[in-house]
């Protein structure tokens, strides 16, 4: 018998889940070439959320002083 369980899991295993060894994109993105810029939009991301960041405490230390 087969569950919706069984015939959702290889669609769920391949599209949605990110896997850690390909670098938490999904096997579809990787297989697809869409992983690295995926990977470089989250760099870019990060990196800009740290300048975001960096530039709004020291602004608060500014106004404390």
């Amino acid at each position: 018998m087969t569950t919706a369980l069984d015939t959702d899991h290889p669609h769920n295993y391949n599209t949605v889940r990110l896997h850690e060894g390909i670098g938490y994109v999904t096997p579809k993105d990787e297989h697809h070439g869409r992983g690295e810029a995926i990977r470089k939009d989250r760099r870019d991301g990060m990196v800009a959320a740290h300048q975001t960041r960096v530039a709004t405490r020291r602004a608060l230390r500014k106004d404390h002083s």
